[in-house]
């Protein structure tokens, strides 16, 4: 596994993560990290752990999960009080705690285990993928979530992977491995995305295979774009924009991501920055307006990529260090998380001093310069001061040339090679 360059890292952690979320206010600068798993589900759980990573909180907060694996994730802030709270999948439940407090609010049976969820951004309506396909809507009255579902979204027919809410409105999108991505409104069914892995140049495979939707998100704050990654079992990987039309969504561009399948995708708060994690382990930081990959992190990890959160917004967040944003989290499960950057090298205290030694050479070089000119500027006033006022710029050069830097032909030795003596003249 070729580890990445400084300042991007890897952390090894206790146990294997199958969720992480990174949750940051570009108003205030807070800045949440939180990622869940374990290493089973035995009586008593091992070490099956939710970790939050609070950036002005000196100790990591951890919540243990039981004989549960958490398996989703989100931090959300309610707009209205102000207050941060956790959700987390957790079999066929899931369940809320207040930050930072760390402590439990309200547990939800779902019926089905839970594979995705996410919230809407007045935090009132919790959604949940399952694994047999089917995805609810829950109320979120005040820290409670109504026990009766108020909508049940049939259409997938195999495993939901992603669900996402537009940043306005009640537009809903989820994505699954039966090779669509559904999009919902208002609890109703809108439209299907069927979502393609044929080459782009050449002639289709013989045998297609499984499709796999392995994420989806909003582009913009209406609703209007969805972005989709899509691949097989094995084979290449493709990321796709769908626009909204008077007809339904259309998909307007696909491109090949990865070689491999893509098995985890992430958007950035501000939609500029798709972050993919693959099945080899690599990770793609990937431009969204100029629609190509920024950087690409080979084989970050041992195993497939199995969760990955992209930076929140592109402003300063109480987390980052040495003036160094971090863009993408990936985790796997091979214990290890990594802190991956879009920076070649740190702009903080090392960087200043690099600055300030980098000054004070300017100012030693010139400082001496100044000692060697000043006694020649000095001659050159003394001998042509009578020429520059009278004679003008012609005759003061030659002054110079003659009678400061370069002696003329007619003085006495001039004529004479110092070094004669050497090639025996």
């Amino acid at each position: 596994m070729p580890r990445p360059k400084a300042p991007s890292r890897i952390d090894t952690v206790t146990t294997p993560l199958f969720a992480i979320c990174w949750f940051g206010d570009p108003g205030d600068g807070t800045d949440i990290v939180a990622h869940c798993g374990g290493g089973g589900s035995a009586a008593t759980g091992v070490k099956n752990l939710i970790t939050v990573k609070i950036a002005d909180k000196e100790e990591d907060l951890q919540i243990s999960t039981g004989d549960q694996i958490g398996v989703a994730l989100s931090v959300v802030r309610n707009p209205l009080t102000g207050k941060i709270h956790l959700y987390v999948g957790l079999g066929s439940k899931v369940k809320s705690y207040s930050l930072p407090e760390g402590q439990e609010m309200d547990e939800l049976e779902i019926g089905e285990n839970v594979n995705a969820l996410s919230l809407n951004s007045m935090t009132d309506r919790i959604a949940v993928g399952t694994e047999n396909g089917t995805v609810k809507v829950f109320a979120i009255d005040g820290e409670k979530m109504n026990s009766e579902p108020l909508h049940r979204l049939l259409g997938h027919s195999k495993a939901v992977c992603s669900v996402a809410w537009s940043p306005r409105g009640s537009t809903l999108v989820s994505s699954a491995k039966d090779g669509t991505a559904r999009v919902w409104k208002d609890g109703q069914p809108f439209d299907e995305l069927q979502c393609s892995i044929t080459p782009i140049k050449g002639p289709p495979p013989k045998r297609l295979g499984q499709i796999l939707v392995r994420g989806c998100a909003f582009g913009d704050l209406d609703g209007n774009v969805i972005f989709t990654v899509a691949s097989g079992r094995r084979g290449k990987a493709f990321l796709s924009t769908w626009e909204l039309t008077k007809q339904g969504y259309d998909c307007t561009l696909r491109t090949e991501c990865s070689p491999c399948p893509v098995s985890a995708m992430c958007l950035s708060g501000d939609g500029g920055l798709l972050v993919l994690g693959a099945t080899d382990g690599t990770v793609i930081l990937w431009n969204v307006e100029r629609w190509k990959p920024m950087k690409t992190f080979p084989e970050v990890h041992d195993l497939p990529v199995t969760c990955i959160a992209a930076r929140p917004f592109p402003v300063q967040l109480k987390g980052d260090e040495n003036d160094i944003q971090m863009h993408a989290l990936s985790a796997s499960a091979d214990s290890q998380l990594a802190w991956l950057t879009l920076q070649n090298k740190s702009k903080g205290r090392k960087g200043s001093e690099r600055s300030l030694k980098s000054t004070v050479n300017s100012l030693l070089r010139t400082s001496m310069l100044m000692w060697i000119l000043y006694p020649l500027a000095h001659e050159i006033w003394h001998k042509c001061e009578e020429d520059w006022e009278t004679n003008g710029i012609s005759k003061t050069w030659q002054c110079i040339r003659d009678d400061v830097l370069i002696a003329p032909d007619s003085r006495p030795g001039i004529l004479s090679d110092p070094f004669s003596y050497i090639h025996g003249q």
